[in-house]
């Protein structure tokens, strides 16, 4: 019989808008706008903390138009932490709450997105949806 691995209990305590850059020359450059995406994890052992985060490049014709990163802090209570993540040297995120957190940190992402470019001609680019379920198909782990 399998063991039933109870939720993971976390609050999200800090958000850091890491990076945030425009560059109007590629506003007026005609030509379709690419998305690339890619995630980072980190972890504080002794506050029992992950870091999730994400970074945003939109670009056309390979040259950037907004560059973004945004990591978001979560601590994990420190039964689940103890019992549930930490190994003897690293973390190991299941592949389903390592996912659930890019989502929480994707759309995070999103909303600082709209209030950096409030009242600009940036404000139109929004970040698309991303099939995260596609992106991660393995437990994430994180050395200590």
């Amino acid at each position: 019989m399998s063991e039933k691995k109870l939720p993971i209990q976390f609050t999200l305590v800090h958000i850091e808008d890491n990076q945030f850059s425009t560059f109007d020359e590629m506003l007026h450059v005609d030509k379709p706008i690419e998305q690339q995406v890619g995630f980072g994890f980190g972890v504080d052992i002794e506050k029992k903390v992950i870091a999730v985060s994400v970074d945003f490049i939109f670009q056309k014709e390979e040259k950037p138009l907004l560059k973004q990163t945004i990591t978001c802090y979560f601590e994990i209570s420190s039964e689940d932490f103890d019992n549930q993540l930490k190994k003897e040297k690293e973390v190991v995120l299941p592949c389903g709450f390592g996912k659930h957190l890019a989502m929480l940190t994707t759309g995070t992402a999103r909303g600082v997105l709209f209030a950096n470019t409030k009242n600009t001609a940036f404000n139109k680019y929004l970040i698309g949806l991303i099939n995260v379920d596609k992106m991660f198909n393995k437990d994430i782990h994180i050395e200590i």
